[in-house]
């Protein structure tokens, strides 16, 4: 018998739950393998938010202050 891993889930948002781009979908060991610039957007809340969620919370931000 053979077992086979199943692929991991794609990330998805924090907020909504929509899947992430630019973060690449795999294991730990294959993920830990791409370079650090690889693995996330170099944005704030890059992995974390999509870019909709991310945009709506800068300006909820700036509106309060």
């Amino acid at each position: 018998m053979q077992y086979l891993r199943r692929r991991p889930a794609n990330p998805q948002c924090g907020k909504c739950g929509v899947n992430l781009k630019g973060v690449p979908r795999g294991t730990v060991m294959h993920v830990r393998r791409v370079p650090k610039s690889g693995r996330r957007p170099e944005r704030p809340y890059g992995g974390v938010l999509c870019t909709r969620c991310m945009r709506a919370k800068f300006k909820e931000q700036a509106k309060k202050i």
